[in-house]
């Protein structure tokens, strides 16, 4: 049998999931660690839908060693709802790689992928990241077919504690705070918008504003609505996961290790936010729900300058916010001071779901950044 064996974990392998994670850095110029405290479990349920986590045990330890996540939920496909996967947080420690152990993984996902809950599946995987890039990327036959599908790229836009109330807003249209009667509306803008994009969620009124939503810890004060003639024209949700989710730096290089002390002596004399010591966990909230009918740009500036200016207020330094190198929004983010974070989009799919992946249109890809 050897020295590992793969199985899916449970609630009781939830410390060493995490475990895992505080050891596994994501390589780039600032390196960080992606947490899951307290919770492992609870956290994933703002990935929606159904989950798995495959994971790596070292039978010497007993210890879980590596793990990566299958989650499957509706999504739109060329406009239609249909099952589409998320592969997301492969993780395996430095001691137990170079064991073959990522193409055991892989042939355990395809036991699971039997299950025919989804054809396709999607993935990112990050800029700098040249170890996953090499192993997932090249074409071996132990690993599904990954097809590029563009950048998604992440705006860090910077909190400034100075920044004043917005003044305009476009001509016929209000920002206002969501309310809970206001659900049925969001929903279904949510989804009648979504149709217009690949691989956007199918959402529920469930996926909003309870313990066990998709959008946990989300209130409906966060979530910001453009209104126009009292009809939903666009909307931008500030998502704190701080409770649950936390990203951590591990250390900075390349360039920034030189360019951290600069910019720290700069934005002390602007009053803008310092960049974290490695050990020191990013204060940011989540954008989430970039959305503008008819991708209306001077409805989507009013937005992020609203969330800008609420969360001014707040003990944070950043609010992310990301959209497909394709999205015709990404041209308002720009306008804004921001440090920006690429990371790569992949198609996934295996034999039964390579005629799936080449019939997919030209629809620009949307992936919400908070479920990533």
């Amino acid at each position: 049998m050897g020295r590992y064996r793969f199985e899916l974990a449970t609630p009781a392998d939830d410390p060493d999931l995490r475990g895992i994670l505080a050891a596994t850095e994501m390589e780039g110029a600032i390196a960080v660690s992606f947490r899951r405290e307290p919770s492992f479990f609870e956290a994933a349920v703002v990935e929606g839908g159904f989950t798995q986590v495959v994971a790596a045990r070292d039978l010497e330890s007993k210890r879980l060693v590596g793990f990566g996540c299958r989650s499957v939920r509706e999504r739109y496909v060329n406009g239609v709802p249909e099952p589409v996967g998320y592969l997301s947080g492969l993780r395996l420690l430095v001691p137990h790689r170079n064991q073959g152990l990522l193409a055991r993984g892989y042939n355990y996902f395809r036991r699971l992928h039997a299950d025919g809950r989804a054809r396709l599946y999607v993935t990112t995987i990050a800029e700098g990241n040249r170890a996953a890039l090499r192993l997932l990327t090249a074409g071996r036959r132990s690993v599904p077919a990954y097809c590029p599908a563009g950048s998604y790229r992440t705006a860090a836009l910077v909190l400034s504690r100075r920044r004043r109330r917005p003044e305009w807003q476009p001509r016929g249209c209000e920002v206002r705070p969501a309310t809970t009667g206001d659900l049925p509306a969001i929903v279904e803008f949510c989804n009648a918008w979504g149709r217009a994009r690949q691989f956007f969620p199918r959402y529920r009124e469930n996926d909003f504003f309870t313990a066990s939503a998709t959008f946990r810890d989300l209130e409906p004060a966060d979530l910001l609505l453009a209104l126009g003639r009292g009809e939903i024209v666009g909307m931008l949700g500030a998502w704190d996961q701080r409770r649950f989710r936390q990203t951590v730096v591990s250390g900075y290089h390349g360039p920034w290790r030189y360019l951290r002390p600069v910019y720290g002596a700069t934005s002390r004399l602007l009053r803008l936010p310092q960049l974290p010591a490695p050990g020191q966990e990013l204060r940011y909230l989540t954008g989430c729900l970039p959305l503008a009918r008819d991708d209306d740009p001077c409805v989507f500036q009013a937005l992020v300058e609203a969330l800008l200016w609420r969360a001014s207020t707040r003990d944070l330094d950043y609010a992310l916010v990301g959209l497909h190198e394709r999205d015709p929004l990404q041209v308002v983010l720009r306008r804004f001071r921001a440090i920006w974070y690429t990371t790569h989009l992949y198609v996934v799919s295996g034999d039964d779901g390579r005629d799936d992946a080449a019939r997919l249109d030209s629809r620009v890809p949307y992936l919400e950044l908070g479920t990533l």
